[in-house]
């Protein structure tokens, strides 16, 4: 018998062995599901991230959506005929008045500039 391929306590036969580069569970452990998530709240875990904005008064930071609605404002102005559109829905949307001592914005066209 050889003493170097001896089978025993702690020393099992070659052909049981785990082989080299070869794992004993090739399958792993198995993950846990992943949570579905809503897109609600994947929308408003986006909208509600802070991110820093470069405005004419400096660096200022505000939620995503604050962000988008003072581009959307800012494209309205513009005479952005799709942003005035979207800007009324959000109007419309979320309704309410401004706080007291907010400015009050109106938008007037070129139709509306034109009284005689």
């Amino acid at each position: 018998m050889n003493k170097k391929g001896s089978v025993g306590y702690r020393k099992p036969p070659k052909a049981s062995q785990f082989k080299k580069d070869h794992s004993g569970n090739p399958k792993g452990r198995p993950r846990r599901p992943q949570l579905a998530l809503s897109a609600a709240f994947i929308f408003r875990k986006v909208a509600s991230e802070l991110i820093s904005v470069e405005g004419e008064g400096g660096i200022m930071t505000m939620t995503r959506f604050e962000a988008l609605l003072r581009q959307i404002h800012t494209m309205a102005l513009n005479k952005d005929p799709g942003a005035a559109r979207l800007l009324d829905q959000l109007r419309k949307a979320f309704p309410g008045t401004a706080p007291p001592g907010d400015p009050t914005i109106v938008v007037f066209s070129d139709d509306d500039m034109n009284i005689l």
